[in-house]
């Protein structure tokens, strides 16, 4: 300590004299305490003024009882004004030379803020490991853990620290904000780490919301002994109101999560759930809230969506009589594509209590906020996204919109059941959609005891698709002798070029005739009776003309939603004709009902109907229905669009699974005579 303390003098430059302190004198003297008194009593009022009779006091008495609390003051003081490293050396100063001071720890924890604040994490580690919490001020400890929080990198130790944090917050709105921060941390835990967690924790907030969640996943992996204990064990401890709310609804979720009859059936089809005729909504009576982007980058979607709930309303039916038009109001807000503002718009409506239901939002991430805000108010909020994850463990949240799933399952019924395909090819993207789509297409297929006998990827921004192609038919794994055969049969078939036709064509045909070195057939070897492409129409009208000149055709193309599009005719022609694909909606459908909509739509706002009013129309539906039938509570119309079971929906014929998730046959088109042909 000698050895520094020149250095520190020096740099410091606040004491005129080396003599410091090695034994801390009993007590202040009087002469002291009121030197001190005067220089603390000028504080708030005049800083500058304390700052220079602090500093007379620790050049004075660097050996007084007071002289730590001077020398703290004084760094404080620095800090007040900005000027952050003088501070620091201030505070590094008390530490060393006043280590025994009753605030010695509001020291550690000045340098321990500065020290992180200049990217030292390592020494603010140090610093934080020897704070005494207790020995702080609520507002110095409200620091400390917050800078816990942010220098922790283990999940659950982070957790506590946020535990505490949250615990001496009194500003609710900050509250919420570290309850966002816990909820973060507790969602990327595994059932275990909520577990341990939670024991080590309780009965402090957030323990019962970590049993709550470990409950959820226990639900759903069926697992109700484990559910109930973790409930039982969460309505013992405290929890935030939200999290209070969510611990009422969970003995729906229960009810929700168990198979319903019927939630695996095959749905029928449009004819078949329309024979019947279609649900009556005119006598539906009540408000319907709507949350939608109307403004922003995604304006557009959102005002087609709201054009189809307006439809469905009776809002533009003049050439209806108004005794036969159902009384509905429609109350509408603008999420502007934001989660947050998604939320409050949802939380807006809720307190609305003629509001029976929400329809929407249309986006990932505001329909997650408003899915979480909908279940908190206990309104039923059905969401335009194709996302499985919103409805999930949430009593009253309903997801409508075709998803991948839907398409697969019926593109590979209809492909085996209907084609008699039983070997498949697939040629996908790299990419998450890619992926994706090939992934659920393999299970459907194998699950109907078809198989896939070829798979080749490709690049998301490739044009030249000559590789994965050649890949598919068996152009890969070949032989020294197989290769010097092919080239032989490659140069013949350019030769043929030079002959006349009837030659040519002779020759073509040995040439595509020759085997390989063991009598076997050389590629292209197209052993597949289907190719399915998860891509764009405006990928396949590129990839459908590469497969006819690598000659790999004769199997049938199969495609999503994606591949619908007048252009893919008008472009590829006759590459992808006898093509099979799903749609979420198709305008020129021969089915009454749907081509009823598609016309009233053209009509009534001389635009052609999309599948994004579809989906916004038939959800639409669903609430008025249940108005129609007499419900006049939230959970009535809840109760009811749960019970709804191949309803004919112009966005294809829907049934809702007993977790709020629905199940929906899409449209099945293909391509015959150069035209899209309905096929269902």
């Amino acid at each position: 300590m000698a050895r520094r303390l020149p250095v520190l003098v020096v740099a410091i430059g606040w004491l005129a004299c080396a003599g410091l302190p090695t034994l801390r004198a009993p007590a202040a003297s009087e002469e002291e305490q009121r030197e001190f008194r005067t220089a603390m009593s000028v504080l708030e009022d005049d800083p500058a003024a304390a700052e220079q009779r602090l500093l007379q006091f620790a050049r004075r008495w660097p050996q007084s009882p007071l002289a730590g609390e001077a020398t703290l003051q004084l760094a404080e003081l620095a800090l007040a004004r900005g000027d952050r490293e003088t501070a620091r050396r201030r505070f590094y100063f008390t530490i060393e030379h006043y280590p025994n001071d009753d605030r010695i720890d509001s020291a550690r924890l000045g340098v321990a803020l500065l020290e992180y604040e200049r990217g030292n994490r390592v020494a603010a580690v140090r610093w934080l490991e020897q704070l005494r919490l207790g020995q702080l001020s609520d507002s110095e400890r409200h620091k400390a853990h917050r800078l816990l929080v942010q220098n922790e990198r283990n999940p659950v130790a982070k957790l506590r620290w946020l535990s505490a944090l949250r615990a001496g917050e009194t500003d609710p709105r900050e509250q919420t904000k570290v309850d966002a921060e816990i909820d973060e941390l507790l969602a990327g835990l595994d059932t275990a780490e909520l577990d341990a967690f939670a024991e080590r924790t309780g009965p402090a907030i957030p323990a019962a919301r970590a049993l709550l969640i470990a409950a959820e996943r226990a639900l759903s992996a069926g697992d109700l002994a484990g559910w109930q204990r973790r409930v039982e064990g969460a309505s013992r401890w405290p929890m935030a109101l939200p999290y209070s709310n969510k611990l009422v609804l969970a003995s729906d979720r229960v009810g929700r999560s168990q198979p319903r009859e019927g939630d695996g059936a095959a749905l029928p089809s449009f004819q078949e759930a329309g024979a019947d005729g279609l649900p009556a909504t005119r006598a539906a009576e009540g408000t319907i809230g709507v949350v939608l982007p109307l403004s922003g980058n995604f304006a557009e979607f959102g005002e087609e969506s709201l054009r189809g709930i307006l439809l469905a309303s009776g809002a533009f039916d003049a050439l209806v009589p108004p005794e036969r038009r159902p009384s509905i109001r429609i109350v509408i807000r603008d999420s502007g594509g934001s989660p947050a503002r998604a939320a409050q718009a949802v939380r807006d409506l809720a307190r609305r209590d003629e509001v029976s239901a929400i329809i929407g939002p249309l986006l990932a991430g505001e329909c997650e906020a408003a899915a979480a805000s909908a279940e908190i108010a206990r309104v039923p909020l059905l969401a335009l996204t194709a996302r499985t994850e919103v409805a999930q463990s949430r009593s009253f949240v309903f997801r409508v919109r075709t998803k991948p799933s839907d398409e697969v399952r019926a593109l590979a019924d209809y492909a085996v059941g209907e084609l008699g395909a039983q070997r498949f090819a697939i040629l996908y993207p790299r990419d998450a959609y890619g992926r994706g789509l090939s992934g659920l297409f393999w299970d459907a297929i194998e699950e109907r005891g078809a198989q896939v006998v070829a798979l080749a990827a490709y690049e998301p921004d490739a044009t030249d698709f000559a590789d994965p192609i050649r890949r598919l038919v068996g152009y890969e794994l070949l032989t020294d002798e197989e290769k010097a055969t092919i080239k032989e049969r490659e140069k013949l078939i350019r030769g043929a070029r030079r002959l006349p036709a009837e030659e040519a064509l002779i020759v073509r045909e040995e040439a595509r005739a020759m085997l390989g070195p063991d009598d076997e057939l050389l590629p292209p070897i197209v052993d597949f009776d289907a190719l399915f492409i998860p891509e764009s129409h405006e990928k396949i009208v590129l990839i459908a003309p590469q497969l006819a000149f690598h000659e790999a055709t004769g199997a049938t193309l199969l495609g999503t939603d994606a591949w619908n599009h007048a252009d893919l005719v008008s472009i590829a022609r006759n590459h992808v004709e006898g093509a099979r694909f799903t749609a979420s909606f198709y305008a020129d459908s021969s089915v009454d009902y749907v081509r009823n909509f598609s016309d009233r739509y053209t009509a009534t706002f001389q635009l052609p109907a999309d599948d994004l009013a579809a989906h916004a129309y038939d959800a639409a539906n669903l609430v008025l229905v249940q108005l129609a039938h007499g419900a006049r509570s939230r959970s009535d119309v809840r109760d009811g669009i749960l019970e709804a079971s191949a309803f004919p929906g112009v966005s294809g014929v829907l049934s809702m699974r007993a977790d709020g998730d629905a199940r929906k046959r899409p449209f099945l088109l293909g391509i015959n005579r150069g035209r899209i042909v309905e096929l269902d």
